[in-house]
C-alpha cells in the first residue's frame, strides 16, 4: 500500500517538472520570432523599399534674429506670426519611416535682411537626427513676407478730444489742456514719423459750471491727414494716466459809459448828447461768483474839451483774468450835433466871481472883458443868449503870496443848464496884501 502512495507521489512532481519546460520553450521561441520578424523588416525595409517620400504637418517655425545682421542693426520684425509648415521629406524607410513634426527643424533665412523695409524670406527646413540621411523635397510655404524697420522713440504734445463737453448756460468753455502735457510713444521709426497728432479722447457727454479735470479714456493717434493710425504698432503710456482738464468762465456784460468832468455848479450833465461805438460789450471772467452785469465807466472827458466834432477814444478796462470777446479793445466817444450849435461871446470882467482869496490878501481883475468865448448848447437856447448872460468864476485858493496870476476861467451861461463853454479862457489877476492907510497907522500907534 505504502508503494502505491509513492508511486502516485513521483508521478505529479513529474508533470510539474514537464509543464516548466514546456513554458520556458514557449516564450524562447515567442523572444525567437521577434527578433527574426524585425530582421525581417530591416532586409525587406533595404531590399524591397530602400527609399520612401513622406509628408509630415504642423512643423512649427523657428524665427530668430539672434546673431544676424539684422539685429546688429537695431531692426525688429513687426508683422510676423507664427506659423507652421507642411513639409515633403525623402530618405531610408528605416530613418525616416517613423518621423514626427519634432523630428524636423524649420527657420526663417534672414540672411539677406540687412536694413529696413519688407523681405520674402525663405523657410529652411532640416532633419533634427544629424545622422539621418533625410532629403526636403518641398515646404509649404516656402517663404514669408516680414517687415523689418528700426524701433525707436518720439516725444509729441498731447492734444484734447472732447466733443462732446460744454458749459452751462451763462458760462462757456475757455480753455482745455491735458496733463501730462507730452507723451513718449516706442515703435518702428517708419510708423512713428506718421503720427502727427495724438489726442487724449473723452466721448461722453456732460455740462460743466465749474473747472473740472477728467481722465482720458483712450489715446487716439493722427497722421497728417488726420487719419486714425493704428495704435497697436506703438507702445505708449496708458490713457488712465492722462487728465483732461476743462477751464470754465463766466459770461458778463459791461455796460459802458464815459464821465464829463469840470462842470460848473448845476450843470446837467445828461444833456450832452455823447455816443459810444458800443455802450455794452461781452466779457468771460475766472470769477464766477461775479455778477451777469456790471457798469463800467471808460474815463473822463473835460466839458471843455467838447466841440461836437472831436472823437474821443478809450481802451476798456478790464479786471484781472477777464477776456474781452467783442473784437474791439478801445471804444470811440463821439457827439450828436443834429440840434445843437455854438456862437461866440463877450464876458465882462463885472461877470467874474474870485472866489476863496486868502483873508489877509485883496485880489483884482487886470482884464476889462474876455473877447471870443465860445458857447456850446441847443440851436434855440444859443440863439437867444446875450453877453450879459455870460459868466465866469476863478478859484483863488491856491494863493499864498502876493503878485499877478493867470488862472483859468469856468465860464458858464446865468440859469442855463445845458450850455457849455469850449476851450480855455485865462484871466490876468493881481494879488496884493491889503493897503493900510495914515490914520489906520496913528490909530495902531
Amino acid at each position: 500500500m505504502e508503494e502505491v502512495k509513492e508511486n502516485v507521489r513521483n508521478t505529479g512532481i513529474s508533470k510539474k517538472i514537464r509543464n516548466i519546460k514546456n513554458k520556458g520553450t514557449d516564450l524562447s521561441l515567442r523572444i525567437l520570432a521577434f527578433i527574426i520578424a524585425v530582421i525581417a523588416w530591416f532586409i525587406m525595409s533595404i531590399t524591397q523599399f530602400p527609399t520612401i517620400n513622406k509628408t509630415i504637418t504642423g512643423v512649427h517655425v523657428d524665427f530668430s534674429m539672434n546673431g544676424t545682421i539684422a539685429e546688429d542693426k537695431g531692426l525688429a520684425a513687426l508683422n510676423y506670426k507664427d506659423l507652421t509648415v507642411d513639409v515633403e521629406i525623402k530618405g531610408m524607410n528605416y530613418e525616416i519611416g517613423t518621423y514626427t513634426e519634432n523630428d524636423l527643424i524649420a527657420t526663417v533665412n534672414l540672411d539677406n535682411v540687412t536694413k529696413e523695409g519688407t523681405y520674402k524670406l525663405d523657410i529652411d527646413v532640416k532633419s533634427s537626427h544629424t545622422t539621418d540621411r533625410c532629403t526636403i523635397v518641398s515646404v509649404l510655404p516656402e517663404s514669408i513676407e516680414v517687415e523689418f524697420d528700426r524701433i525707436t522713440q518720439k516725444t509729441i504734445d498731447v492734444t484734447p478730444e472732447a466733443p462732446l463737453i460744454s458749459a452751462e448756460e451763462g458760462y462757456t468753455l475757455k480753455e482745455t489742456s491735458v496733463s501730462p502735457k507730452e507723451i513718449s510713444i516706442g515703435g518702428p521709426k517708419n510708423e512713428l514719423d506718421k503720427i502727427e497728432k495724438v489726442s487724449a479722447r473723452i466721448s461722453k457727454s456732460k455740462k460743466l459750471s465749474e473747472d473740472t479735470p477728467m481722465q482720458a479714456e483712450d489715446l487716439i493717434f493722427y497722421d497728417a491727414d488726420g487719419n486714425k493710425l493704428d495704435s497697436s504698432k506703438f507702445t505708449f503710456s496708458k490713457a488712465s494716466e492722462f487728465n483732461v482738464n476743462f477751464v470754465i468762465y463766466k459770461k458778463k456784460v459791461l455796460n459802458l459809459s464815459v464821465d464829463i468832468g469840470s462842470t460848473p455848479d448845476g450843470f446837467d450833465k445828461s444833456s450832452i448828447p455823447i455816443k459810444l461805438s458800443q455802450d455794452k460789450i461781452s466779457v468771460i471772467t475766472p470769477h464766477l461768483d461775479e455778477p451777469d452785469e456790471e457798469d463800467i465807466s471808460l474815463g473822463t472827458i473835460p466839458l471843455s474839451s467838447i466841440d461836437l466834432k472831436r472823437v474821443f477814444n478809450f481802451k476798456i478796462p478790464l479786471n484781472t483774468g477777464e477776456v474781452n470777446m467783442s473784437g474791439n479793445d478801445s471804444i470811440a466817444v463821439s457827439f450828436d450835433k443834429k440840434g445843437y450849435t455854438s456862437a461866440s461871446f463877450t464876458l465882462y470882467a463885472d461877470n467874474i466871481e474870485l472866489i476863496g482869496t486868502p483873508s489877509d490878501f485883496e485880489s483884482e481883475i487886470d482884464n476889462e472883458k474876455i473877447p471870443n468865448v465860445v458857447l456850446y448848447g441847443p440851436e434855440d437856447v444859443i440863439s437867444t443868449l446875450t453877453d450879459e448872460e455870460i459868466y465866469a468864476s476863478v478859484s483863488l485858493s491856491d494863493i499864498k503870496e502876493s503878485g499877478s496870476y493867470t488862472k483859468e476861467l469856468m465860464i458858464y451861461a446865468k440859469d442855463r443848464k445845458n450850455v457849455w463853454c469850449f476851450g480855455s479862457n485865462e484871466v490876468q489877476i493881481t494879488v496884493s496884501k491889503p493897503r493900510i492907510n495914515e490914520s489906520s497907522e496913528s490909530d495902531i500907534s
